[in-house]
């Protein structure tokens, strides 16, 4: 039986949470699994060995995988004849995030690995907007059985057909430019002085060692990824994200707390929503029709049912009034006869 390790980059945790979901349901089949957490400075970075399973983890940045993550990619040996998987997580289930592994995939394909999975799970945004905790929960839930089918996939050998389209990679490749505004906007991050406790839990923590304090003032750095760590878990909310400012969300997302209140409905996301968050259904659709093909459930959860298309529904009310206008006249015709 082969070991597994996970290389993850993850900037405000949420990543690293579905890595560790892996790493449970793996082990669930008897595959021990090394999480190694990609950030500076890189070190004792655990090699596969022959045969071993390798699994690579991003959270999507402007529909591409951060910069820093593919830098740690290419800096990796070949393969040794070991099958490869992707996972990805962001904070909307659009296709548009399909590409984004476009260059992770080729690279992978370059040194020998045998890719045959990928798999994108929802987590809550850490920038532009704090998403309610119905929706936490939900996304939680959904990453949870999707990464326990994602093991038995791997568990039974099993190969998905990557496929990224044209359409995708090219917006994917137009908004590479995140990677120059990364450096951009982070020239104007400053720490508000009046608000600041001088944990320096931003310094320590930083992915990219992009701040350092030299006792009296804050610095960054020019290699900012705008993983958000630094703002999302500054308890003084005292860091200014310079042009992002507007944008930002302070504060973690109490999973534990949110999973675990039973008055928190499961299905945020459901035939009654409206707005923005209706376009979330088509997904949850779609997952549930795979999880139902391994046998997995969720506890609390109504699989959701599929829209019928209006025409569809028209045809169908068509049947039922044929088929009762067919029922009555065979009525009446027993009853001549028994006359």
């Amino acid at each position: 039986m082969p070991n597994a390790i996970i290389y993850v980059f993850s900037g405000t945790y949420h990543t690293l949470k579905t890595a560790e979901m892996l790493k449970s349901h793996l082990e669930e089949g008897h595959i021990p699994v090394t999480i190694y957490e990609v950030c500076q400075p890189l070190s004792r970075i655990p090699a596969p060995a022959e045969g071993d399973i390798v699994g690579f983890g991003y959270p999507v940045h402007a529909f591409n995988a951060p910069q820093l993550f593919l830098r740690f990619v290419r800096s990796l040996p070949p393969a040794q004849h070991n099958r490869a998987f992707i996972f990805k997580t962001s904070g909307e289930p659009f296709h548009i995030n399909d590409a984004s592994s476009y260059k992770l995939y080729r690279m992978l394909l370059k040194k020998g690995y045998d890719v045959v999975q990928e798999l994108h799970m929802l987590m809550p945004y850490n920038i532009l907007r704090r998403y309610p905790d119905g929706l936490v929960k939900q996304m939680a839930l959904y990453s949870d059985a999707q990464s326990k089918m994602l093991a038995i996939r791997l568990l039974n050998g099993e190969r998905t057909r990557l496929h990224y389209t044209l359409r995708h990679r090219l917006v994917s490749l137009i908004f590479r430019i995140e990677w120059f505004g990364a450096w951009f906007n982070g020239m104007f991050y400053r720490v508000d002085t009046s608000k600041c406790t001088r944990c320096l839990k931003c310094v320590h923590s930083c992915p990219a060692l992009n701040i350092s304090f030299d006792g009296s003032r804050f610095h960054f750095a020019r290699s900012c990824t705008m993983c958000m760590r630094c703002v999302m878990y500054c308890p003084a909310d005292a860091m200014h994200i310079g042009l992002l400012q507007p944008f930002k969300v302070n504060g973690g997302y109490a999973f534990s707390r949110i999973l675990a209140d039973p008055s928190i409905p499961v299905d945020y996301v459901n035939p009654k929503t409206k707005g923005y968050f209706s376009l979330f259904r088509k997904f949850f659709i779609r997952t549930d029709a795979e999880l139902a093909a391994y046998g997995i459930t969720i506890p609390g959860h109504m699989p959701q049912p599929v829209a019928e298309p209006p025409e569809f529904m028209v045809f169908e009310a068509y049947q039922q009034e044929q088929a009762a206008g067919e029922q009555v006249q065979a009525v009446d015709a027993a009853a001549n006869l028994a006359e």
